[in-house]
């Protein structure tokens, strides 16, 4: 079992020099929820490696709280490769929206990554970046690079959440300003065969 430990951003605009490691398309719905843990399942497509895995993750607070901002999310994880027909089973007892979004794995500094979320579907128009870090000391002094916004925290954006919202329930979480900035960066990555 790890320990993830993970911070939440807009993102402001795509650099020009934008490093990619991964373009994973994924599909991925919530199957089990208590009070601390969650259960998902997950289908990734690697674009580059032209493979696909299912993953069955575990996610519990256990006697953890998210810190009083919310900005840092700290959970443990259990992920276990499954199998396609044992993913097809599962899914179809999900107890959230599927959630469908393309992530782009983009290295930085000090063997860190940001995973940057382009939402599809319901979803359409969201961008989220996160930052899992090794350890708490890191997630708190982390700088962001100048193109990532504001922080978003976990508590309305984290995928829970958005799996259980409507189009129109989501959009209220975000400006329109940041709606139209993201329409601009999407048209973007798709310009330049990002998603």
């Amino acid at each position: 079992m790890k320990q993830e430990i993970e911070r939440k951003y807009a993102v402001n605009y795509i650099p020009e020099d934008l490093k990619i490691t991964d373009i994973l398309d994924i599909e991925q719905a919530f199957i089990y929820k208590d009070a601390k843990t969650v259960i998902r399942v997950r289908k990734i497509q690697n674009q580059k490696l032209n493979r696909i895995e299912y993953i069955y993750t575990v996610k519990t607070k256990g006697d953890m709280e998210y810190d009083k901002c919310s900005n840092i999310a700290q959970v443990y994880e259990i992920e276990s490769h499954i199998k396609e027909e044992e993913y097809n089973t599962l899914i179809k007892n999900k107890i959230s929206n599927i959630i469908i979004k393309t992530r782009i794995v983009i290295p930085i500094e000090n063997n860190l990554s940001i995973e940057m979320d382009v939402y599809k579907d319901y979803l359409e128009g969201l961008i989220t970046a996160e930052v899992e870090f090794p350890n708490e000391d890191i997630a708190n002094t982390f700088e962001k690079p100048e193109w990532l916004g504001e922080e978003i925290g976990y508590k309305e954006l984290s995928n829970w959440k958005l799996s259980n919202m409507t189009k129109e329930e989501w959009k209220t979480k975000v400006t329109k300003e940041k709606l139209e900035n993201n329409r601009k960066i999407i048209l973007d990555l798709k310009k330049n065969d990002k998603i």
